[in-house]
């Protein structure tokens, strides 16, 4: 004899998905999952790259937050290379190198040495 949680009796025996129904709902999971950037005005633009042409002049790492993969990401490092050009940048934190594009930028913060 199997007993049922009977709360809800009028749906109880209609437990089924539709294939297609599965898929647009893991589709929906998914797409709810996506982190979206916070869009950037002209002033929050221009302190990104004040900060970041501060750490290539001054020497001092920095904590950049950026978009890879629809997901957020960090990365702390010193500035190694900047292409204007091809809107890119590199950072490096000991052996470990990252090439970050400017588009998915999203903060930049100066790391304080202690």
């Amino acid at each position: 004899m199997s007993i049922l949680n009977r709360q809800n009796m009028l749906w109880e025996g209609s437990r089924m998905f539709l294939p297609e129904h599965r898929e647009k709902l893991q589709k929906y999971y998914q797409q709810s999952k996506e982190f979206v950037p916070p869009k950037l005005d002209e002033q929050a633009l221009e302190e990104i790259n004040r900060v970041i042409l501060e750490g290539l002049e001054g020497e001092h790492p920095l904590l950049i937050y950026y978009v890879k993969n629809k997901k957020p990401q960090q990365f702390c490092g010193f500035i190694v290379r900047i292409h204007s050009h091809e809107r890119w940048l590199k950072i490096a934190n000991g052996r470990i190198t990252r090439t970050i594009h400017f588009d998915t930028i999203y903060r930049v913060e100066k790391k304080v040495p202690l």
